[in-house]
């Protein structure tokens, strides 16, 4: 395992760019870009360099509400509809 410091220079999709990476843990320290991993400091920075971040996807109402374990009906009973 290894850890990789690169400059962060460009702005990134971590979870995209370690699933880009198989898995590669990725994290900003001291505004370093900090690879840990099955990794070298080449591919890191190829990966990195060819790196094109998507979007996160916006949530609907539904998935909202389910990431707090709530329910269309539960939060009408909430407020009384």
């Amino acid at each position: 395992m290894n850890t990789i410091y690169l400059p962060y220079t460009k702005q990134i999709n971590g979870i995209q760019l370690s699933q880009e990476l198989n898995g590669v843990s990725i994290s900003l320290v001291d505004n370093q870009l900090r690879f840990v991993g099955d990794i070298d400091e080449k591919t890191a920075q190829q990966a990195l360099d060819a790196h094109i971040p998507t979007p996160p996807k916006e949530l609907t109402v539904i998935e909202k509400l389910a990431s707090v374990g709530l329910s269309i009906d539960d939060l009408k009973d909430a407020l009384g509809l």
